[in-house]
């Protein structure tokens, strides 16, 4: 059900995970919870720390989708919607595939029309700042809930709080950036405008092409998002968890539970969380549902730095439209969106694309993966998450669509789950996260 995999990457070797096998004793654990991704991981150890007995289900390891290939960011200042006021200025460079932000699979375009119909509805200026404030609600939380996860399991050599840069090639781009530095004051992200000699200061071994940035300051980045996603789900099963590898082929609500159907026979759960990013919209429409979800995918590649480069923290070059992450690994780039469809075969084409335009930026040699690493983004028309009860069914619970803040937003995702199924106050009003606002 979840599709072809294209590219198989996991830095999981530490956690004790078991092959789907009709003998599983699924039948008295209270709760499964369905992809194994950070969102996935995070809830399992949330409702598992309030005393649930959970089974994490995946086809593959922990993290070895979306939430290994990510830039690590863990933003607060990533609070706006990408339904935004002027969307349809970008439309035309976008169809034609003119834009290094953005690339069309036009075999998907029909996909997308419920989704793109309830894009421009977002984009109303009322409702964007609505969607705004709501995604704000979240950000805002994100980096202390993963500060104490890593805290718990020793994992902070990972961060890094020196916030990002957000840079401009131009003066004129910079310009345009005044209403997110209104938005920014508004709700208390801090930031430094920045000139070309500040941004030297701050990263001496970037080359002398930006105009102008914003450091956003309240923010941190990890160096190795898959190894921290493998010390939160290592956290999972060293306090008792289980983790299972099988594929679901289907969900079914019989005799007062729900049935797993999976490649590896048939299992039961009282309770599920679905967590499954871009392949949940399929098995919740087997259920009745109707989801306008879009799939953006995201490539990555890593590069060996030369001698004179070096890079402290996360880069997004605005005119560039790529970000760039030091990692473990060497220095990551990731790309912008791709719109197709979650099982398409990969077309890396925006990887070559930034490619001069990141040694622009900063001296790289050798490319460091074989090929470039694909992931995919569950992406709602309002650019916030889903999380909470499906409506229609009885103990199924929702924790999808987190777009690119899933890295950032599975700590908090995974307290707000485990506050509800437990009847526990979340640390926010959830009702802007429903399922049914659609």
């Amino acid at each position: 059900m979840w599709g072809r995999s294209v590219v198989s990457a996991s830095t999981v070797d530490s956690v004790n995970i078991r092959h789907g096998s009709n003998n599983l004793p699924f039948l008295n654990r209270d709760i499964t919870v369905i992809g194994a991704g950070i969102v996935g991981i995070c809830s399992a150890l949330h409702l598992q720390r309030r005393g649930f007995n959970v089974t994490l289900l995946d086809r593959r390891a922990p993290a070895s989708e979306t939430s290994f290939g990510n830039a690590g960011v863990i933003s607060r200042g990533s609070i706006f919607p990408e339904a935004a006021p002027g969307i349809h200025r970008k439309l035309p460079k976008i169809l034609a595939n003119k834009s290094r932000e953005a690339r069309m699979h036009y075999r998907y375009l029909g996909q997308m029309v419920p989704w793109g119909r309830q894009v421009f509805k977002n984009a109303k200026p009322q409702n964007y700042e609505k969607n705004l404030f709501a995604l704000n609600d979240l950000v805002g939380r994100c980096l202390q809930e993963h500060k104490q996860l890593l805290a718990d399991c020793d994992g902070g050599a990972f961060l890094r709080e020196n916030g990002w840069l957000k840079l401009f090639r131009q003066s004129e781009s910079f310009e345009t950036s005044a209403t997110e530095q209104h938005y920014y004051k508004s709700c208390d992200v801090e930031f430094d405008r920045l000139n070309g000699a500040d941004i030297k200061d701050l990263e001496p071994g970037l080359n002398n092409i930006f105009a102008a940035g914003l450091w956003i300051k309240n923010t941190a980045s990890v160096s190795n998002p898959g190894a921290v996603c493998d010390l939160y789900a290592k956290q999972f099963t060293d306090a008792g968890g289980s983790i299972v590898c099988d594929e679901l082929k289907q969900l079914e609500w019989r005799d007062e539970q729900w049935q797993i159907n999976c490649e590896g026979g048939v299992q039961h759960s009282q309770s599920v969380v679905l967590a499954l990013g871009a392949w949940t919209k399929v098995v919740l429409e087997a259920l009745g549902y109707n989801i306008p979800m879009a799939v953006e995918r995201g490539y990555h590649m890593h590069y060996q730095l030369s001698d004179s480069a070096s890079l402290t923290r996360p880069i997004y070059d605005v005119d560039g439209g790529y970000v760039m992450s030091p990692m473990q690994k060497g220095l990551r780039v990731t790309t912008g969106v791709e719109w197709g469809s979650e099982n398409t075969a990969a077309t890396p084409v925006q990887v070559q694309q930034v490619k001069p335009y990141v040694s622009q930026a900063i001296g790289i040699s050798t490319e460091l993966d074989p090929e470039p690493w694909l992931g995919r983004r569950p992406c709602t028309p309002d650019s916030l998450p889903v999380i909470g009860r499906a409506e229609k069914h009885k103990n199924l619970w929702l924790a999808f669509g987190h777009g690119h803040m899933g890295f950032s937003m599975g700590p908090i995702t995974g307290r707000i789950i485990a506050d509800l199924i437990s009847g526990d106050t979340p640390p926010i009003d959830t009702k802007q996260f429903q399922l049914s606002r659609f």
